[in-house]
C-alpha cells in the first residue's frame, strides 16, 4: 500500500512539473477576441522592482509593466484590443507621453482602444491627453473630469526660517536655479517666472495640438472650452473630446455586440511570454535605471534615490557583458550630490568605449540627473521632459537662536581656522563664505566642462542655455541639450541601430542594476530600519513640499546639483 502512495505522488509531481512546464511555454489560456482590460491611474515606477525589498516597497505597478503588455498586445491575434480605464494619474507629462505613445502603436497596429476615463472632480488634463489616442472615448457617468487647463504651484520657504529662529544661508549659481529661490525668497523671482511660462507655454500648446488633431476639433474651440471650465460629463461630449457617457459594463456589452466582450486583466496578460508571440528573443539590450536622487555609495534598499557605486558597478557589467549589444540609460532624477553625479558620468564614458549608449530621460532628468545623461552618446527625450538645469545650489542653516530659545546650549573646540564652519549652530563668516562660494563656482564650471564634453559643444555655449534653467524635452532639444524627441522605445531602437540591430521587436530588455542576494537585502533592509530609529538632530526637509520636490539634506556644507521641479498639472 505505501509503495503505491509513493507512485501516486511520484505521478502526481511528474504531473506538476509538466502542467508548469506548459503553462510557461503557452502562458494562461485566453479567448479568441478579448481585450486587454488596463488600469491606467496612479503612480508608475520606472523598472520593476528587484528582489524582496524592492518588491516590499513597491506600490502601483511599473511603466514597463505598462508598456510591455501593449507591445504584446501589438502581436497577440488572440487580443482584438485595449480597454484602458484611466483614473488620477500620479505621473509627469513624460510617462503620460509614453503610454499615449503606446496606445497609439497599438491603434496603428490595427486594434481597438477604448479609453474611459474615470476621475472625480480634480483636474484631468494628463487624463484627456493619455485617453486622446484612443478610437473611442467614454466618461464614467459618476466622473467629473476638469477641463480647466494647466498651472506650476511652487511654495517659498524664505517667511518661515524667522519665525523658527533658523537662519538660512543659501548661495547658487545659476539665476534660473529655483530651489535656491524656494528657501530663501518669499515670492517668485522674475528668472523663475519667465522660466515656468515658458515650461506652461510649451506643454499647453502641445496638449491643445495634440487633443484638438487626435480629437478632430478646432484647437482655437479646445482652448475656448478650456478657458470656460468643462466640469461634467456631458460637457466633455459636447466638446467632442468624449463619444459618450458608459459604465465600464455597458462599454463591454457594445464591444462584444449582444454580450459582453471576452475579457483579460493585466496580471493575468503579464504572465504571457512575449517570446511566445515571436518577438523579444533577439540581441540583448541593457537598461539602466537610474531612478531618484543622486547620493555616493550603494544605492538604499527601497527606491527613491541611487548610489553612484551602484550604477557604476551595473554599466560596468553591462559593457562588459558579451551577450548585451547595447545599454540604454533610464534617467528619472532631479539631482543630487555632485561628487555621485560625476562618478557616473565617468562610468558611462568608460561604458561607451565597449558599447553604444543612449540616455532615456524621463518625467524629470534635471540638474545631477542631466549632468550624468550628457555623458551617454545620444540622448532621446520625451517632449514633456523637465531637464537642463545646469546650477549649483549650497545652503546651510544656523539653529543657534532655535536651540537657545528652547534650552539647548552648544560649545565648540577647534583646530584650524574653517574647522568649525559648518556647525549648525553659526551662520558662515565672510572667509567663510569666499570658501563656499569658490566651490560651488569650481562644481559649476566642472559641470560645464562635462556637459560641453558630452554634448561636443563649447563650454560658454552650454553656459548661455544652463543658468540653472529648466527645459521640457522639446526645448532642449531645440537648443542641442538632446539628440531627439521621443520615448523610452524610441531609445531603444536607438541603442539596437547603433549596435547594427535593425529589428526592434526582437530585442530583449534585460534590466540593471540586478537585485542583491536575500542575505544582503534583508541586511539593508535592518540598516535602514535602525538608521530611521535613531535621526539626527535636523533631518531632512523637502524642499517644494510637493511630489515634484526633490530630497534636500539639511546638513551644512552639502553642495548640491539638485533642484525643485516644476510640477505642470
Amino acid at each position: 500500500m505505501m509503495q503505491l502512495w509513493k507512485w501516486i505522488v511520484r505521478i502526481a509531481t511528474l504531473a506538476s512539473i509538466a502542467w508548469a512546464a506548459w503553462y510557461w511555454v503557452h502562458g494562461p489560456t485566453i479567448e479568441q477576441g478579448s481585450y486587454l482590460v488596463l488600469d491606467l491611474s496612479g503612480s508608475f515606477s520606472e523598472a520593476r522592482p528587484n528582489g524582496l525589498v524592492g518588491r516590499l516597497f513597491h506600490q502601483g505597478h511599473s511603466l514597463g509593466e505598462v508598456t510591455e503588455a501593449l507591445r504584446k498586445v501589438r502581436h497577440d491575434g488572440r487580443i482584438a484590443g485595449v480597454v484602458a480605464r484611466t483614473g488620477k494619474l500620479d505621473c509627469g507629462w513624460a510617462q503620460a507621453e509614453e503610454i499615449r505613445s503606446a496606445l497609439a502603436e497599438v491603434k496603428a497596429a490595427g486594434k481597438r482602444v477604448v479609453a474611459e476615463l474615470d476621475v472625480e472632480l480634480a483636474p484631468a488634463s494628463k487624463e484627456i491627453f493619455v485617453a486622446s489616442a484612443a478610437d473611442t472615448v467614454y466618461v464614467t457617468p459618476a466622473a467629473a473630469p476638469l477641463l480647466i487647463g494647466l498651472s506650476a504651484h511652487s511654495v517659498f520657504l524664505g517667511g518661515l526660517w524667522p519665525k523658527i529662529d533658523v537662519a538660512m544661508q543659501v548661495e547658487q549659481v545659476g539665476e534660473y536655479k529655483s530651489a535656491g529661490d524656494e528657501l530663501a525668497r518669499e515670492s517668485m523671482s522674475p528668472a523663475q517666472r519667465e522660466m515656468l511660462d515658458a515650461i506652461l507655454d510649451d506643454v499647453s500648446a502641445r496638449f491643445v495640438r495634440t487633443v484638438s488633431s487626435a480629437r478632430n476639433i478646432a484647437a482655437a474651440d479646445l482652448q475656448k472650452a478650456i478657458d470656460r471650465g468643462v466640469s461634467r460629463p456631458r460637457q466633455l461630449v459636447e466638446t467632442g473630446v468624449a463619444n459618450g457617457v458608459r459604465s465600464h459594463q455597458e462599454v463591454l456589452v457594445e464591444l462584444g455586440g449582444k454580450n459582453a466582450a471576452p475579457t483579460v486583466d493585466e496580471q493575468v496578460y503579464s504572465r504571457v511570454r512575449a517570446a511566445s508571440l515571436g518577438i523579444d528573443d533577439g540581441p540583448v539590450v541593457a537598461i539602466v535605471h537610474a531612478v531618484g536622487t543622486v547620493q555616493t555609495g550603494k544605492s538604499p534598499p527601497g527606491g527613491g534615490s541611487f548610489g553612484s557605486d551602484s550604477i557604476a558597478a551595473a554599466l560596468a557589467e553591462a559593457a562588459g557583458d558579451k551577450g548585451v549589444s547595447a545599454i540604454v540609460l533610464r534617467v528619472a532624477s532631479p539631482g543630487g550630490s555632485p561628487a555621485a553625479s560625476d562618478e557616473i558620468w565617468l562610468a558611462i564614458r568608460e561604458a561607451a568605449k565597449k558599447k553604444p549608449v543612449v540616455a532615456s530621460l524621463g518625467d524629470v532628468a534635471a540638474s545631477g540627473g542631466y549632468y550624468l545623461a550628457s555623458a551617454a552618446d545620444r540622448i532621446v527625450a520625451a517632449p514633456g521632459t523637465l531637464t537642463g538645469s545646469i546650477g549649483v545650489v549650497f545652503f546651510k542653516p544656523d539653529v543657534s537662536a532655535l536651540l537657545s530659545r528652547i534650552g539647548v546650549h552648544t560649545a565648540t573646540l577647534q583646530r584650524g581656522r574653517f574647522s568649525s564652519m559648518f556647525d549648525l549652530d553659526r551662520s558662515l563668516d565672510a572667509e567663510e563664505l569666499s570658501m563656499v562660494r569658490s566651490q560651488i563656482a569650481d562644481v559649476y564650471q566642472l559641470f560645464l566642462e562635462r556637459v560641453a564634453t558630452g554634448r561636443k559643444k563649447k563650454v560658454e555655449e552650454i553656459d548661455r542655455i544652463g543658468a540653472g534653467r529648466v527645459w521640457t524635452g522639446q526645448q532642449a532639444f531645440e537648443r542641442g541639450l538632446v539628440d531627439e524627441v521621443g520615448t523610452m522605445e524610441d531609445a531603444v531602437r536607438a541603442a539596437a541601430n547603433a549596435a547594427g540591430i535593425h529589428d526592434i521587436d526582437k530585442v530583449q530588455l534585460v534590466h540593471y542594476p540586478k537585485g542583491d542576494t536575500l542575505v544582503e537585502q534583508m541586511a539593508e533592509l535592518g540598516a535602514g530600519a535602525s538608521a530611521a530609529m535613531a535621526p539626527p538632530l535636523v533631518t531632512r526637509i523637502q524642499a517644494l513640499l510637493g511630489d515634484s520636490a526633490s530630497l534636500l539634506t539639511l546638513e551644512p556644507g552639502v553642495a548640491v546639483v539638485a533642484d525643485s521641479v516644476p510640477m505642470i498639472d
